[in-house]
């Protein structure tokens, strides 16, 4: 579902604002407000602003304004939201299940209401799109015919050899990615046709392993066409790469420390926000620049040439534009989308002749798009570690327990000895038994003085007892036994012998 912003007949070009995010978990959705216009002066003002522009009138109070999507009627009435989002464990893709019938699917109901304002490293879709068919049903139609030759050679005064310059180790990057592409820069002399262009090519016709599965080896993927995203391939069904847009399918196979086409993503962001992107912050949104609003009758006319032109390349979830500056932020679900389009669309034209400035964008400063950023995160790696068996209600039996592997080392005649804290109890309680004492330690001990400290006030007590013993009773005198190291106690006269201290008679 996308929500019409734009009214020729208004005098602001935004109709409606993101006021915050809400809904429960696995819920998210983005509550839009109207423009407001003044009781006194008639001004009309965005619903963000507390008070009149002009006459500085307080904004009336109420959510008459509200939008009322059905998640926020459903919210405000009290019911229940049957559909709920969830992480896929293996692809790491968001899809949707309805908790009363158990049904699944890739596409965001209409009932959840709109995307989150900014949904974080997982992309949701909009909010009754059927995009994900769309485009499978569309590549399905393009493999079924030969991919066209867009060119008959590949003019090299025009193209630039990526990857293949110096390499810079201070900066990790190479000389070439220094490139200019903005305001100075020709117009793309091509553009890719996927209606003419799109076709299967060699790289569709990879042969299966052994055991009928694609392998895992990097000499055995197919990355998408550089030069056919351009529309400047020269090889046409010959080419060794697709010809076609990448779907949910190719995203889920797509490694993270690879783009789309193959090229090796970096750790971090060009400082100009160009080039092949960051695995370590990868990004959905394109920054697009130099857009001759001045040429466009309305501002919804240009909304609608901007949803027009990069929807071709996958499915969109927002488009922000911001008028006051001729900008605009596309947000693709998927992230090969978003690398397909920066590329196919770079120094292009909408429908004025402009030269587009495209790059990576940075993330949103609006509070209500980092607030949506965090909750919608957080409910991902929830939801990603419930599939997975992880719950965060009871521990994990595979959390490691450190009480049940510990040892306690205890000098012993033939050399230091390992017990666990069961054994370890047990022959203190021994120990401590053999000199007639009734407490011993019923609990792990402070391992940093393990043995020491218990040795050494076991033989003061030793001590003091057979000093209090030989002097009342002469005849016991005390000797150690040679196989246990323990003391016992001899009687001269009898023979007794007893490893209790003897009696005070």
């Amino acid at each position: 579902m996308s929500i019409q912003t734009r009214n020729g007949n208004s005098s602001l070009s935004r109709k409606v604002t993101a006021m915050g995010t809400t809904g429960e978990f696995g819920q998210l959705f983005t509550v839009y407000e109207k423009n407001w216009n003044c009781p006194d002066c008639g001004q009309e003002n965005y619903a963000s602003r507390p008070k009149c522009f002009r006459c500085r009138h307080s904004k009336p109070s109420g959510d008459q304004n509200l939008i009322l999507d059905p998640a926020l009627q459903a919210l405000k009435e009290g019911k229940e939201i049957e559909w709920q989002e969830a992480i896929d464990p293996n692809t790491y893709q968001v899809y949707y299940y309805n908790k009363v019938t158990n049904e699944t699917q890739w596409e965001r109901p209409i009932e959840l209401g709109p995307t989150p304002m900014a949904t974080g490293w997982f992309g949701r879709g909009a909010a009754g799109s059927n995009a994900v068919k769309h485009f499978a049903e569309l590549n399905r139609k393009f493999l079924s015919r030969p991919a066209r030759k867009q060119k008959e050679f590949i003019d090299s005064r025009k193209s630039i050899q990526e990857n293949g310059s110096d390499f810079n180790i201070w900066y990790g990057r190479y000389l070439d990615d220094y490139n200019d592409q903005g305001v100075n820069k020709e117009p793309a002399p091509d553009r890719c046709n996927l209606e003419k262009d799109a076709g299967y090519t060699r790289a569709d016709a990879i042969e299966l392993s052994n055991t009928g599965k694609s392998t895992n080896k990097r000499k055995d993927r197919r990355f998408f066409c550089l030069h056919f995203a351009r529309g400047m391939c020269a090889k046409g069904s010959d080419c060794i790469f697709y010809h076609r847009i990448p779907t949910q399918e190719d995203d889920a196979k797509c490694d993270e420390l690879f783009d789309c086409f193959g090229r090796s993503r970096h750790s971090k962001h060009r400082d100009d926000m160009n080039g092949v992107g960051s695995f370590m912050k990868p990004c959905r949104t394109l920054y697009v620049g130099n857009l001759l609003k001045s040429k466009y009758e309305t501002s919804k006319a240009l909304d609608d040439a901007l949803w027009k032109h990069f929807s071709e390349w996958g499915e969109l979830e927002n488009c922000n534009v911001v008028h006051r500056l001729s900008i605009a932020f596309p947000r693709y679900r998927f992230r090969t989308s978003a690398e397909f389009a920066k590329e196919a669309m770079s120094n292009q034209a909408l429908e004025h002749g402009e030269i587009l400035q495209i790059r990576w964008a940075f993330d949103d400063p609006n509070p209500v798009a980092q607030d949506a950023i965090d909750r919608a995160d957080k409910d991902a790696i929830v939801s990603l570690l419930h599939n997975k068996g992880i719950s965060l209600d009871q521990p994990s039996e595979n959390v490691y327990d450190e009480t049940s592997n510990k040892r306690y080392r205890i000098e012993g005649p033939n050399g230091p000895v390992d017990y666990t804290e069961e054994q370890y109890i047990q022959y203190y309680q021994q120990y401590y038994a053999q000199y007639g004492l009734l407490q011993y330690p019923s609990q792990s001990p402070d391992t940093s003085n393990t043995s020491d400290n218990a040795v050494e006030s076991a033989a003061i007590i030793a001590t003091n007892s057979s000093k209090e013993t030989t002097s009342k009773s002469s005849e016991w005198s005390e000797h150690v036994d040679e196989d246990t190291g323990a003391t016992y106690y001899y009687n001269n006269s009898t023979g007794e012998s007893s490893w209790s201290p003897p009696e005070d008679n």
